[in-house]
């Protein structure tokens, strides 16, 4: 199993890299290396995670794109294809979130959030499909949440664009798995990135009521969700196929 977990060099794509669960994905993969495309939207905060890598002697790289436009992700697929003709994974992390009341939530919100959470998906497996399926057994994660399986207070938008995400990657399993490309989805629970640790440091949100329904009790490292991540992009998940994985904490249990 240890082997099957290596990566030998072979290329994988992480959108969301920066930071929070995408930067502790992309740290995973390198350790077992891979060699990490870090994709994102912020330049500078790319090149810290880059440089955080080239410390432990891991291969990467970086490209700056808003994968929520269909250009960037066009050019973030032609770079992969010029340097490496193919790739071995590609890990759909990029997203966010926004609190509302459907009632009070503009248009032009509904679009923006749908961009980065959905549209950006579909951009990456449309682009990034024809490079996957040259390279032996490659993988595609896509990152919806467990609030794809449950809903969740003034969340309309975040529930509706991850609950897309789950369906989307059944059908993108069903299509292309008889070419030998495994389709899955991870679906984390609470998960204490940057940005959620700045919502409770500044009181605009309270930890308990969330806790209260995590049977584990506590919220996840973002190293909990990465670690899952990369084992379900290695070999060693060769037979995991169209699956939506939990890492709750026995949250959608309670």
């Amino acid at each position: 199993m240890i082997k099957q977990m290596q990566f030998n060099g072979e290329v994988i794509v992480v959108t969301g890299a920066a930071g929070g669960i995408g930067r502790a994905t992309a740290e995973a993969l390198a350790e077992l290396g891979a060699t990490v495309v870090l994709v994102g939207r912020t330049k500078d905060k790319l090149d810290e995670v880059k440089a955080a890598l080239d410390q432990t002697g891991a291969k990467s790289a970086v490209c700056a794109a808003d994968v929520s436009k269909e250009q960037d992700v066009e050019r973030l697929a032609q770079f992969v294809e010029e340097e490496w003709g193919r790739a071995k994974g590609v890990i759909n992390n990029a997203g966010n979130n926004f609190i509302s009341y459907i009632t009070d939530l503009s248009t032009e919100k509904w679009h923006e959030l749908i961009a980065v959470d959905l549209d950006s998906i579909f951009f990456m497996c449309r682009a990034f499909i024809p490079l996957l399926l040259k390279s032996n057994n490659p993988s595609i994660l896509n990152v919806a949440s467990t609030f794809g399986h449950i809903g969740n207070p003034q969340m309309p938008v975040y529930c509706a664009a991850k609950g897309g995400v789950i369906s989307l990657t059944r059908q993108l399993a069903v299509d292309y798995g008889s070419r030998g490309l495994r389709v899955n989805s991870i679906c984390p629970g609470p998960t204490l990135s940057p940005r959620v640790r700045g919502y409770f440091d500044s009181g605009k949100a309270d930890p308990s009521g969330t806790l209260q329904k995590v049977m584990l009790g506590r919220f996840a490292e973002c190293d909990e969700i990465g670690n899952v991540a990369a084992f379900l992009v290695s070999d060693a998940a060769s037979y995991v196929h169209g699956a939506s994985i939990l890492v709750d904490g026995g949250q959608t249990i309670n």
